[in-house]
């Protein structure tokens, strides 16, 4: 009896916990941990092998601004001036993070960040080499702006080189040469007269933004709650092509800041994020704009870049364009959306050819956030050179108190990997079909323990009952006999 009532109890032990199992399941979520633990930065972890290795991350796709009124507009006849759009020139961004340095007692972890880039000539319209256009002399604007903050000696001695050299302030070259650097003798006539106010040999809008002696050193979080925020950044520019000989340049912390691919996991609403580019080290907010279900079933969220963004350093009496010439060395580089998306008409009402559009100009990043990563992005910048009171030099003159546009790029994130892809399937597809079915099952299963228990438990207590019964019964007679 006393085996019978051990094995009942177990049973019922069993089927309880059976029963217990899917709810406590349903209230911690295993999705979630499971999630947690795929997306975890450690030694030997997915996420840390994957962060290490070489990868072409985004398109980058240039559109270059062609002047088509140059000689009408410096002689004065245009009182606009007339551009279209050249374009895409594309380049694949290739990315590796070297030196990592991973501290999991901080929750931290520093790498060097390194870019090299790919021309992909099946996205452009030509060899940047093969197509001449004709544009403003950033050297010379750049120049002119710089020295027009310096004292009327300088700047009389700089109007004399200009004759001398007998600058243009439009050119005509190919576009490869005005993206990545030009040579031209003012840059070495301002390294001389003004010495340490210009660190670099030629000039091109890219390569300021790409210039590969800058080295960076970042700090991202790795913890649950801040995975993949950045945290820090330190720069330092190399003193020759040696990384080891290196001198630091500025620093910079950093609150709620990701580069635009991965966030923690379990995103919500509420949480804050900006987003971070290096080169060009300033932080775009990012509002959340509207739910899309993706193709897995699963919801995603678009963001877009916040307007207010673009309104922190207005300027002259007009907004839409944020001042770079802390990150360019002092040169007037002024960032905006595309086309001017967004912005005060004012900045370019000299401007003839800007077509603002929403649908091709403005920037949005959809993120999946269950594991926090981010499904597709586009980021349309555009580079200005913002031009002060230039009217001492008689070159430039025409260009004074003046917003040029240069070029607009399009940064396209390429389909995130195939292996996250799988995550992704196996989180919303695949793993709650799975769960549920293993839900229901032990649900049954325990409960049809517990049923069988419950029933044998009365079966055993009937027999035990008409046992003691028969007993009682037939007690006298055998007392009787006995006698």
């Amino acid at each position: 009896m006393a085996k019978c009532t051990g094995k009942l109890a177990s049973t019922a032990t069993i089927g309880l916990l059976l029963v217990i199992l899917p709810v406590i399941s349903l209230l911690l979520n295993p999705m979630r941990l499971i999630v947690n633990y795929a997306t975890r930065v450690n030694k030997g972890s997915f996420m840390l092998e994957t962060f290490q290795k070489e990868v072409e991350g985004a398109h980058l796709s240039l559109y270059v601004f062609n002047i088509t009124n140059s000689d009408r507009f410096m002689t004065g006849q245009d009182d606009k001036l007339k551009v279209e759009e050249i374009g895409p020139f594309t380049y694949a961004e290739i990315r590796h993070n070297v030196d990592v340095d991973l501290n999991e007692e901080e929750g931290v972890m520093w790498f060097t960040p390194q870019m090299k880039l790919r021309f992909v000539p099946e996205k452009s319209i030509s060899k940047p080499e093969f197509l001449n256009i004709t544009v403003p002399n950033l050297a010379l604007l750049s120049a002119t702006s710089l020295i027009s903050q310096y004292p009327s000696l300088i700047r009389e001695g700089y109007n004399l080189f200009v004759r001398h050299l007998k600058s243009q302030p439009v050119i005509s070259l190919d576009v490869h040469s005005y993206l990545w650097g030009y040579p031209d003798p003012l840059i070495a006539m301002a390294q001389k007269l003004v010495p340490g106010l210009i660190n670099f040999d030629s000039f091109g809008i890219a390569d300021r933004l790409y210039e590969n002696s800058t080295m960076y050193r970042m700090k991202v979080g790795i913890r649950d709650e801040d995975r993949f925020s950045v945290k820090e950044l330190k720069k330092f520019r190399r003193k020759d092509y040696n990384n080891t000989d290196v001198e630091p340049l500025e620093s910079y912390t950093f609150e709620n800041t990701y580069e635009g691919v991965a966030y923690p996991p379990g995103l919500s609403l509420q949480t804050p994020i900006s987003i971070y580019r290096l080169g060009v080290c300033r932080t775009f907010d990012l509002v959340f704009q509207e739910t899309k279900t993706m193709e897995y079933g699963f919801d995603a969220w678009k963001y877009r870049i916040n307007n207010a963004t673009f309104t922190r350093d207005c300027s002259r009496g007009f907004c839409g364009m944020m001042d770079l010439s802390k990150c360019t060395l002092g040169i007037p580089i002024g960032m905006s959306k595309a086309h001017f998306l967004h912005a005060d008409p004012a900045i370019y009402h000299r401007v003839e050819g800007m077509k603002p559009n929403a649908e091709a100009h403005d920037s949005y990043f959809l993120v999946e956030p269950t594991v926090g990563i981010t499904l597709s992005a586009a980021l349309a910048l555009q580079m200005n050179v913002n031009l002060g009171n230039i009217t001492f030099n008689e070159a430039t003159a025409s260009f004074s108190n003046m917003v040029v546009p240069v070029v607009y790029i399009k940064v396209i994130q390429q389909d995130c990997f195939e292996t996250i892809k799988d995550i992704l399937r196996i989180i919303h597809i695949t793993g709650p079909t799975v769960l549920l079915v293993l839900e229901i099952i032990l649900f049954i299963v325990g409960i049809g323990l517990l049923a069988y228990s419950v029933v044998i438990y009365k079966k055993s207590c009937a027999h035990h009952k008409k046992k003691c019964l028969k007993e009682k019964q037939t007690a006298p007679l055998i007392t009787y006999l006995k006698n």
